[in-house]
């Protein structure tokens, strides 16, 4: 299984060991490292994917003139004081290995064995928080300028990409609401009410239809991608026929099967910051349980694991969490159950081992909140308002009707 360690960059003093799982969730207090995780995570991954679709010169062009490093905090814009003498990366993925033992040196990135017959594509996605951007600034596509490309650049470019399959013929039905659909019109982002002619652009729109309206587009055309073939190059494709050409001078059905698994997405990878802006509790679960079914239903189509890693400050997000869990568990106890058929949601239903949650703590180490016992994921540190409004309420009480 894949696993990655971070020490000492930013907020995070440690992360310890951490498993990657289809569904994962980190939560902690404003500033406390989720942003730097989820970042460092989506580059280490976007890096294997960088190597398993290259030629040969992908590895030794990021090992090279602290490349890795310096690629890492231009795109997502990390501060030189995140990093010190101390800062270490330790990521195991599905094929490569990455270490970062200190910000002088360049990182080690090595192969695994396995890394020919296993290697494949995959389509990546960071999602910011920023996402609102799209709808609240005209042309943004034209006006947004960076010296070189970074991840709010990116966004925009996919957000492009992504909004063209939804025109007026066909349009996608927002998951978060039951009655609004968005429309790409000429490049004009509109939205309608669903038995309505009458459209208005998103420029218009309620903040939190803003937020989630490029999230929820996105996570649909992105997981539908699986399966389906890659844009690569002409350059690309000569390099990979060039490979293997190179040494046996005959494609086997073992080469055309590794170039194939390179020509089509394999999985689908979301990194989301807070898909709970400006949502009402009820958005914010159907807004969750979509993207669960959305990575789910994109599964058969290739032949690896999809991710959904967020980040959260909403208890909402981590109780649908806690509800599919449940579900899950339920189904592994008793599969046979004619009860629990007409309950689960079957298309959005993951083994309980799939899903992983972490708290950052103050002393910016992480820890497992999964509750191994009743195997559901620990509010705990999302609500300690409860016990503040308790004291409070307790002690007005005791004055206004007396008590010891």
């Amino acid at each position: 299984m894949a696993t990655i360690q971070i020490r000492n960059i930013g907020p995070i003093t440690d992360t310890g060991i951490i498993t990657l799982t289809s569904v994962m969730l980190v939560i902690g207090k404003q500033s406390s490292g989720k942003s730097t995780f989820l970042k460092i995570l989506c580059f280490c991954r976007w890096m294997e994917k960088l190597i398993m679709v290259s030629d040969e010169e992908a590895i030794s062009q990021y090992t090279h003139n602290l490349k890795f490093l310096k690629n890492m905090k231009q795109f997502h814009r990390f501060n030189d004081s995140y990093f010190s003498s101390s800062s270490s990366i330790y990521y195991e993925g599905d094929t490569i290995t990455i270490t970062m033992e200190n910000i002088l040196s360049d990182v080690k990135i090595r192969r695994k064995p396995e890394f020919e017959t296993v290697r494949y594509n995959t389509k990546l996605s960071f999602i910011p928080s920023e996402r609102n951007l799209v709808s609240v600034i005209k042309n943004i596509d034209q006006s947004y300028r960076s010296a070189e490309s970074d991840v709010l650049f990116n966004y925009i470019f996919e957000w492009g990409e992504a909004k063209d399959s939804y025109t007026v013929e066909h349009p996608k039905r927002l998951s978060f609401t039951d009655n609004i659909e968005y429309i790409n019109d000429g490049g004009n982002d509109l939205i309608r009410l669903i038995g309505e002619d009458k459209m208005i652009p998103a420029y218009y729109a309620s903040s939190g239809v803003q937020s989630a309206m490029p999230l929820d587009v996105m996570a649909d055309y992105f997981t539908n991608l699986v399966g389906k073939n890659a844009s690569v190059s002409k350059h690309d494709l000569a390099n990979t026929l060039a490979r293997y050409l190179g040494k046996d001078k005959e494609l086997t059905n073992e080469m055309l099967k590794s170039i194939s698994n390179k020509m089509k997405y394999q999985s689908v990878q979301l990194f989301i910051e807070e898909p709970e802006q400006n949502l009402y509790p009820d958005s914010q679960r159907n807004l969750t349980i979509n993207l669960v079914c959305a990575l789910k239903k994109a599964m058969p189509k290739g032949r690896e694991d999809g991710m959904l890693v967020m980040t959260t400050h909403s208890p909402y997000i981590l109780s649908t969490l806690n509800v599919l869990i449940a579900e899950a568990y339920a189904m592994e106890t008793m599969p046979k159950s004619d009860k629990l058929q007409n309950i689960v949601n079957k298309v959005c239903l993951f083994p309980s081992s799939a899903y992983s949650a972490y708290y950052i703590q103050e002393d910016g180490k992480f820890a497992d909140i999964i509750d191994k016992d009743i195997t559901m994921i620990s509010g705990n540190e999302l609500d300690g308002v409860s016990d503040w409004v308790d004291d409070r309420i307790a002690r007005i009480n005791e004055v206004l009707y007396g008590g010891d």
